[in-house]
């Protein structure tokens, strides 16, 4: 008889321990548990907001529509169309070559203060480019892509139109105008006296603006010692700075 019931008992708790699973399973319907979360400390980071990028400055020319890199970005001139009564003409004994190179009027006389002063310390500065207008610089550029120049090499050693200084009327290149200038008697001149005639170097060897070195390019601001020009031929004004231009609100 006890064999008998541990027989059952047995039994029993096999039928019992077959249940269990049963029983640990969910209704059908209901939803299975929410796991928990990886690390109740994770911060949450929040995506990083990108600014808006600004639009690329372009220039078109022959229909092709090139972008302008830097460091010219950001620094297109501002200046007024100027009148043809505005100029005037460079004397030919300070030109190179005797070329017809204006500047504006204004720049005129304190120029040939410049020169006459330059002449008398036996340096014989010759003026190899003046004035250049923003669609003379474009026939600039189309001339030398035409020549098989690519876009990219020519901003490398030339302004994109709108970019260059001199469409102001304010800036003149001295010969020669390149890298050998910086070697001469002439440019060692020009740092020890030319801002006592209102002329500055714009593109000094560690210019501000990050510019390709131009030690023959000097600019008229008037703004040193003997001379003050009008305020409309501070040389400098960009797109970016409009609020730096005086005379203006």
């Amino acid at each position: 008889m006890n064999l008998r019931i541990r027989h059952i008992r047995r039994y029993a708790i096999f039928f019992l321990i077959m249940l269990l699973p049963a029983c640990a399973t969910p209704p059908a319907g209901s939803s299975p548990p929410v796991p928990p979360p990886e690390s109740l400390s994770q911060e949450i980071i929040p995506q990083e907001i990108q600014p808006h990028d600004e639009p690329q400055e372009t220039l078109t020319l022959n229909g092709e529509t090139y972008i302008i890199p830097p460091p010219w970005t950001g620094n297109r001139f501002i200046a007024p169309e100027p009148d043809y009564s505005d100029f005037s003409r460079i004397p030919l004994e300070y030109t190179h070559n005797s070329s017809k190179i204006y500047v504006l009027a204004a720049v005129q006389q304190p120029l040939d203060d410049l020169l006459q002063a330059a002449e008398k310390d036996g340096i014989f500065l010759k003026v190899e480019s003046g004035y250049r207008s923003e669609r003379y610089q474009k026939r600039i550029f189309k001339r030398m892509l035409a020549n098989g120049r690519t876009f990219e090499d020519i901003v490398r050693f030339v302004a994109p139109p709108g970019y260059s200084q001199h469409m102001l009327g304010t800036a003149v290149d001295f010969f020669p105008s390149d890298w050998s200038f910086a070697e001469t008697p002439a440019y060692i001149w020009l740092q020890e006296n030319a801002h006592l005639f209102g002329f500055e170097e714009t593109y000094s060897q560690y210019n501000m603006m990050k510019m390709p070195w131009e030690s023959w390019h000097w600019n008229f601001s008037g703004e040193e010692d003997l001379y003050h020009a009008d305020t409309a031929l501070i040389p400098t004004l960009t797109k970016m700075k409009p609020e730096t231009r005086a005379g203006t609100e």
